[in-house]
């Protein structure tokens, strides 16, 4: 069904304004101060008419039947740029290889951990149409709620996520591993699509408003996230942003912050010893720690950093 073709503040956006509908948004206001913007639903099953001069830029999905498959190949473009979350999974990325060699470009979203790791990219022979770009968010809409930590030996985790749809990218089966495995773990959890066993439902999921995470925060003490494949967990900038201390796999996609406790995806001694790390440090290390890390986000993720990758565009 195709929607309106009005200017991007018109559209009805989601409050909170979360991922992916916040780099619609704002990447789209930024485009409107320099061109004239048309907006198109990934779902629509249309094919779009290029104008001279026109330039495409869009997410591909798998359905390849919907408007940007069906427009892509037009040769009447001037320039045709895809958008995508990207890490070096075959399973996730592997199919955009007939959308590239169709296009000028890809603007990857994604950590530094898979640029840093561009070698073992499955999408060899497309590497001078790769562009990086770091996900943002707005740290206005997620303040800092935390500001005090539980005494040492008595810290507890927290998860914000959701199950994995190509097995267990997301790595719930580990956040299940360390319940079993660490003596006292505790964990509390608000997960799409299923349970996390050994851990503490705080709720089904719903909107993180501040009130919430005031709450939570008062209880838990380190954002972990333990993904096998994920472009760039959007949820760890989230909980830097609210000032929760991060632990988490390279593979979430992080791997240059300096004050990220790094775990791994098969060395359960390291991370036994890197859980006891966090249940000694001193209150005082976790609070330096917890402003730090929000300090990085408004310096490195920040909607005016990611739209600057468009100054050329």
């Amino acid at each position: 069904m195709e929607i309106f073709r009005g200017a991007i503040s018109d559209y009805t956006w989601p409050i909170p304004l979360k991922a992916p509908h916040s780099i619609t948004y704002y990447l789209g206001k930024y485009l409107e101060g320099r061109y004239r913007v048309k907006l198109y639903d990934l779902r629509e099953r249309i094919t779009i008419c290029p104008e001279p001069g026109d330039i495409l830029l869009g997410h591909l999905w798998p359905d390849r039947q919907t408007v940007m498959w069906n427009s892509i190949s037009d040769p009447r473009f001037s320039k045709k740029y895809l958008i995508e979350p990207y890490n070096n999974d075959e399973e996730h990325v592997g199919w955009l290889r007939d959308g590239l060699q169709l296009c000028d470009g890809l603007f990857a979203i994604c950590g530094d951990y898979w640029i840093d790791n561009f070698s073992q990219t499955p999408l060899k022979g497309f590497e001078n149409k790769i562009s990086h770009l770091n996900m943002a968010v707005d740290t206005s809409n997620y303040p800092l709620v935390k500001t005090e930590f539980n005494p040492p030996g008595k810290r507890r985790f927290l998860y914000i996520g959701r199950h994995g749809q190509f097995g267990d990218e997301k790595g719930i089966g580990l956040l299940e591993e360390l319940s079993k495995s660490i003596p006292g773990f505790q964990g509390g959890y608000i997960c799409t699509g299923g349970e996390i066993k050994g851990w503490k439902k705080i709720s089904p999921p719903l909107s993180l408003t501040t009130d919430l995470m005031k709450e939570i925060a008062s209880e838990y003490d380190v954002f972990i996230n333990m993904s096998r494949a994920d472009a760039q967990a959007t949820t760890i900038l989230e909980a830097m942003s609210w000032g929760f201390p991060v632990a988490c796999t390279n593979q979430s996609g992080y791997n240059r912050e300096s004050n990220f406790f790094y775990l791994s995806l098969d060395d359960m001694e390291h991370n036994f010893e890197m859980f006891h790390k966090i249940q000694n440090l001193p209150d005082h290390e976790l609070k330096v720690i917890s402003l730090a890390n929000r300090s990085v986000v408004e310096n490195k993720y920040g909607w005016d950093r990611f739209v600057s990758n468009f100054n050329d565009f």
